[in-house]
């Protein structure tokens, strides 16, 4: 069982002070006393990818923390694990729907960035380290976030960039000539189906139908539950009945808008890796992110060099989605890489 507490804090003024939706999972046994062997004390920090929420990642840290119950260590231990929604999207997006009914545009990975800013500038993080996790957009804002941060002073001890998405400038420039993923999710987000008479028609809807059908069934249970709004809405004032998505197809949308920020993602990248560890994880599918995209994400001759890389099988892009525990499994790894040696040297 998970201790799960929502929070809402105000965001940055300048970017136009929405408000920022989180949720901290805690294993039940939070409250027992840490083993004084274990100097590693974390609080994880992960984002979730265009058109999802944060709950997306329920199931995976619900089998990292049975992983950490079955297999315990004496090396570190896993406090809590907090999940932010992106401010147009999910919960944060209704709390903000007003807002970004006249703001197309949505909202930026460095505007993003600054609401992740938010948290790790609070008091509210219990952990004596700070791991962060994002998965494919989310990969980059969490990049960004260490924007304005000196080297030095990091506001993280490592990063884990699940199937991010940045592509260079001249990988970006030929996706724009030919028929790409990246093209075609926006004009599948234009035309996406946002009304279900209810809960219960969309969760009948949806496993018929990709990229549904391949999720776990308690993502796609949490999807239902959160991705989904009543109506009304700002976006549909006339329909009083049924649901609609949280995140509207014109938010959607502007989320696969954000190029600039993948290439600066990508500079920032080459600083990060030079300073402190970093991960990736991609997926045994190569469904979104093309095999140069990876190869330039990873390119050491480009300064980019990975502390380790992990396959997680049966999974495509959405691997989130798809097979949350395999995707526990490789943070569990990657957390013994990078914190268990250092309880060895102390």
């Amino acid at each position: 069982m998970l201790d799960e507490t929502d929070f809402t804090l105000p965001g940055p003024t300048e970017d136009g002070g929405y408000k920022l939706a989180f949720t901290r999972y805690r294993p039940e046994y939070a409250s027992a006393p840490i083993d004084a062997r274990q100097h590693s004390q974390l609080s994880l920090v992960v984002l979730h990818s265009v058109a999802s929420h944060k709950e997306t990642w329920k199931p995976t840290v619900e089998h990292l923390f049975q992983l950490q119950t079955t297999a315990p260590n004496k090396a570190f231990a896993v406090l809590e694990v907090w999940a932010m929604d992106s401010p147009n999207h999910a919960r944060a997006g209704v709390l903000n729907a007003a807002l970004f009914k006249d703001r197309p545009e949505g909202v930026s990975g460095i505007q993003w960035a600054r609401a992740v800013q938010v948290l790790l500038q609070s008091d509210l993080l219990a952990g004596n380290r700070t791991v962060a996790i994002g998965h494919s957009a989310g990969a980059c804002v969490m990049i960004q976030s260490t924007e304005g941060y000196p080297l030095h002073e990091l506001p993280y001890s490592s990063f884990i960039l699940v199937e991010p998405t940045m592509m260079t400038r001249e990988i970006y420039r030929r996706a724009l000539e030919q028929d790409t993923v990246l093209l075609r999710a926006i004009e599948v987000a234009r035309g996406r189906k946002d009304i279900w008479p209810s809960r219960a028609a969309a969760r009948e809807w949806f496993p018929k139908r990709l990229p549904w059908r391949r999720w776990d069934a308690r993502v796609l249970d949490l999807y239902v539950e959160y991705a989904l709004c009543d109506l009304p809405t700002p976006t549909y004032p006339d329909r009083t009945l049924g649901v609609t998505l949280a995140t509207t197809r014109t938010q959607e949308i502007s989320g696969y808008s954000g190029h600039e920020d993948g290439f600066a993602g990508l500079e920032r990248l080459v600083l990060l890796c030079a300073t402190i560890p970093v991960h990736t994880i991609f997926a045994s599918n190569n469904d979104m992110v093309p095999e140069e995209t990876k190869q330039a994400i990873v390119s050491e001759s480009a300064g980019r060099r990975m502390k380790s890389m992990t396959t997680v099988a049966d999974a495509g892009h959405l691997v989130v989605q798809e097979n949350p525990r395999g995707l526990a499994l490789a943070i569990w790894g990657i957390l013994h890489i990078d914190y268990a040696p250092l309880a060895c040297r102390l």
